[in-house]
């Protein structure tokens, strides 16, 4: 069963959403997701496209079927058909006319994750603030955090709110590691998050990118466990993440460092 918790802000346009589900309801896989192509994206004016072309068609289908055996008028049932037709295919075109070019659209997927690699490995970076978050009763200190912090503020929206930056996930196990200097550059904290690769572009010029908290210690034969996952919509105009959303699986809530606000 899932348990859902929201924390919604209704006065920014941020939202973050924290819950906890079962491995087979989490956003991805236990298993590292088959990654996809760029040019996968470029699906997205093909099939809507299509899409219209499917209801020109039926428009036609219609039209025809209101002038068979010699009539000369269209019934009103017929015209009404023809009317809510027209409508969706002026609906599908006008969206057509807003997505990106193909070359944009290939541009926009390469430069989101561009974007996700550097916000994934900045999340990475609060890892070695876990001891001292343990020692401190799970509360984050915010003068060793605030490098971090500043690094991640550029590839935001400024309508997301600092406290969305924070770290997404923290190991509860990585808190035996000795704190401060002596955290060595190598250091493995049991799980890494990894920016998943996009491959579609959204009708309002956004692309959504998921990131995964990934276990790094597995047994022989073992498939890393998703502990944690993040998600943002990347602008094409801005070139900047926004509406935030994260959570947490079963597993990794079981493994999870609590952190408090500062």
């Amino acid at each position: 069963m899932v348990s859902t918790q929201t924390d919604e802000s209704g006065d920014r346009a941020v939202r973050k959403t924290r819950f906890v589900a079962t491995s087979s309801s989490s956003p991805e896989r236990a298993d590292a997701p088959e990654q996809t192509e760029l040019t996968d994206g470029l699906r997205t004016p093909t099939l809507v496209a299509g899409v219209s072309m499917g209801v020109a068609a039926l428009l036609c289908f219609v039209l025809s079927a209101g002038f068979s055996g010699g009539q000369t008028t269209v019934s009103d049932e017929a015209a009404q058909e023809v009317s809510s037709l027209q409508e969706q295919i002026r609906t599908v075109e006008a969206k057509t006319v807003a997505l990106p070019k193909a070359d944009d659209t290939e541009r926009g997927l390469t430069g989101a994750l561009a974007s996700a690699g550097q916000v994934a490995k900045l999340q990475n970076d609060y890892r070695y603030l876990t001891p001292g978050v343990a020692a401190s009763g799970g509360k984050l200190d915010a003068a060793a955090s605030q490098s971090t912090l500043r690094n991640l503020i550029p590839y935001f929206a400024p309508s997301v709110h600092q406290s969305d930056l924070g770290p997404w996930y923290l190991l509860a196990s990585d808190k035996d590691v000795a704190a401060g200097v002596g955290i060595p550059m190598g250091f493995d904290s049991g799980f890494e998050w990894v920016a998943q690769v996009p491959y579609l572009v959204n009708d309002d010029s956004t692309i959504t990118v998921t990131w995964l908290a990934m276990e790094t210690r597995t047994g022989k034969g073992e498939k890393p466990a998703v502990l944690a996952w993040a998600r943002a919509d990347y602008g094409l105009v801005r070139k900047a993440f926004s509406n935030i959303q994260t959570g947490t699986t079963a597993t990794g809530e079981a493994l999870r460092q609590e952190v408090k606000a500062p």
